[in-house]
């Protein structure tokens, strides 16, 4: 019982993170299948927490810090660590594999309806798992120094960095670090994917989904504004707009490669698609690509709708 209230607490007293969780927890449904998520999230969880019980006594491998006890009786810790925290790591890390995907395979569209193209040989290519681990970290940019000033706002002070670092209060070896276990837990991810999942339809995914590409870049969005948000809200503007000039770049040259005509596939990268995932009823019976000529080019890939 004193776990339930403890866990009930929790839920009570950090409700964005869990309003976090279940948007990743329903969108890798969706898109990767009941299984899969499940056990990434539990794995995700222990090499995290882990890494953290590990930072706190001996500095590794995000630098040393310490927690503060005062919510110790308000909400659940684990081995001298808050749950809510090494749980972040789930959607975090799931959420920049999916902005990976989408920036690096090739695109259909039918109307507002946006599929990946994707194959099994770019699901698992190092390029989208070192960027996807970089775009995590891109994401502790924004969280970090907002949380070193949680005593501004409903996150309340729960640790310090010992010492601070010279990036508003956070260490650079913290964004090291996770960049290490965002590189682990990608990896993860991407081995659990193609063991469970190939070459059979993911149990409990719905590749038939409108946009269901959009949803996990959807998800790493609304943690990026509400980071940003947060920090404008407690008078932290600096930093505020130091995170916001990082992403306006990145989110223009997102909004750039998704919206160009190169991005698009056509019949080879459909029959690819489907040649490793057949039952993506998305694309199965659609209209295929066309091929337009362009003057002064070879060929120009086009896209339905």
């Amino acid at each position: 019982m004193s776990f339930v209230r403890l866990l009930l607490l929790t839920v009570a007293l950090r409700p964005y993170v869990f309003v976090f969780l279940a948007s990743f927890l329903v969108i890798s449904m969706v898109n990767f299948g009941v299984r899969t998520t499940l056990l990434f999230t539990a794995l995700t969880y222990a090499v995290s927490l882990t890494c953290e019980w590990s930072s706190v006594h001996n500095g590794f491998p995000f630098g040393l810090y310490h927690y503060v006890n005062a919510t110790r009786d308000r909400e659940l810790w684990v081995i001298g660590v808050p749950f809510m925290d090494s749980l972040s790591f789930t959607f975090l890390a799931f959420a920049s594999y999916t902005v990976a995907l989408l920036v690096s395979a090739p695109l259909y569209r039918r109307g507002w309806d946006l599929r990946l193209l994707d194959t099994w040989k770019i699901r698992r290519a190092p390029r989208v798992w070192l960027m996807a681990s970089l775009f995590m970290v891109m994401i502790d940019f924004v969280v970090d120094p907002l949380s070193v000033l949680g005593e501004r706002w409903f996150l309340g002070r729960i640790f310090w960095y010992d010492p601070p670092g010279p990036h508003f209060g956070v260490p650079i070896s913290n964004y090291l670090g996770w960049y290490l276990v965002a590189a682990v837990t990608i990896a993860i991810f991407v081995v659990l994917d193609r063991l469970l999942n190939r070459p059979v339809r993911p149990w409990g995914a719905l590749p038939s989904f409108p946009s269901r590409a959009l949803l996990g870049p959807a998800l790493y969005l609304g943690m990026a504004c509400f980071g940003i948000t947060m920090l404008f809200r407690i008078g932290a503007a600096g930093i505020g707009w130091a995170s916001l000039f990082i992403y306006l770049p990145f989110l223009t040259l997102v909004i750039h490669i998704v919206t160009r005509s190169d991005s698009y596939g056509g019949q080879e990268a459909i029959e690819n698609h489907l040649r490793d995932f057949p039952y993506d009823d998305g694309i199965i019976g659609a209209k295929p690509q066309q091929q337009c000529a362009r003057p002064g080019t070879q060929r120009q890939i086009c896209h339905d709708g």
